[in-house]
């Protein structure tokens, strides 16, 4: 993202997230996510540890002594600092109601007005990246996505149970998520600014949100 971000200055001469303001967010029907202006924060919430850590218990569980590669809760609230909010770090930060997460998620979905180039719709459903992570699960990673796959291993991908193969989505540090469902036709997003320290409760919580979701759509 920091690259493509850059890329994006370099070519339009402006920053980058005026430019995905302006050519990918507001033609979706949605407001701006990235470089909230210190003026306009009164609405944004502050992010909070909740919880307690994993427990020597449940690490062992799963074969491990401590969960690799994690983004602390202490590091992800330094966005409540209105001048970062405002920075537009290209690296995450981005500030959205879940409303608004699954909106735009209709509209990658359904490419009103073609928002959206085809070719660059069609490479964003295309895996790009299929290499494992800590747990075994590929990543099934396209340039924007992650996609469900038919390996049986959508759930750990962060989408519901039971998934089609072409659900494409994204998760979020402490267990935010959000996806649609070509087949059905919903999107969904869960977002908090209650950040659990325990990532294997936050996963857990995910998928079995997603799962609810789709299950909505199959009764």
């Amino acid at each position: 993202h920091w690259v493509l971000a850059d890329i994006v200055t370099e070519v339009t001469g402006r920053p980058y997230a005026d430019v995905i303001a302006e050519r990918v967010m507001e033609p979706s029907g949605c407001s701006r996510w990235l470089g909230i202006s210190t003026d306009d924060q009164d609405d944004v919430a502050d992010v909070a540890g909740v919880g307690s850590e994993p427990s020597a218990e449940e690490l062992a569980a799963i074969g491990l002594e401590e969960l690799p590669g994690r983004i602390g809760t202490e590091v992800l609230a330094a966005f409540n600092r209105p001048w970062l909010r405002a920075a537009g770090v290209p690296g995450g930060g981005g500030i959205a109601r879940a409303t608004e997460m699954a909106r735009w998620y209709q509209a990658v979905l359904h490419n009103p007005d073609c928002f959206l180039h085809p070719e660059v719709r069609h490479d964003a459903m295309a895996v790009r990246q299929d290499q494992p992570d800590w747990t075994g699960t590929p990543a099934n990673r396209s340039h924007a996505f992650v996609l469900a796959g038919n390996d049986g291993k959508a759930g750990m991908r962060g989408h519901g149970h039971g998934a089609p193969a072409e659900a494409f989505g994204h998760g979020g540090a402490a267990g935010q998520i959000a996806w649609a469902d070509p087949a059905s036709g919903i999107s969904f997003a869960y977002l908090t600014n209650g950040l659990d320290r325990n990532d294997l409760a936050s996963a857990r919580r995910r998928v079995a949100l997603s799962t609810r979701a789709l299950a909505c759509v199959r009764q």
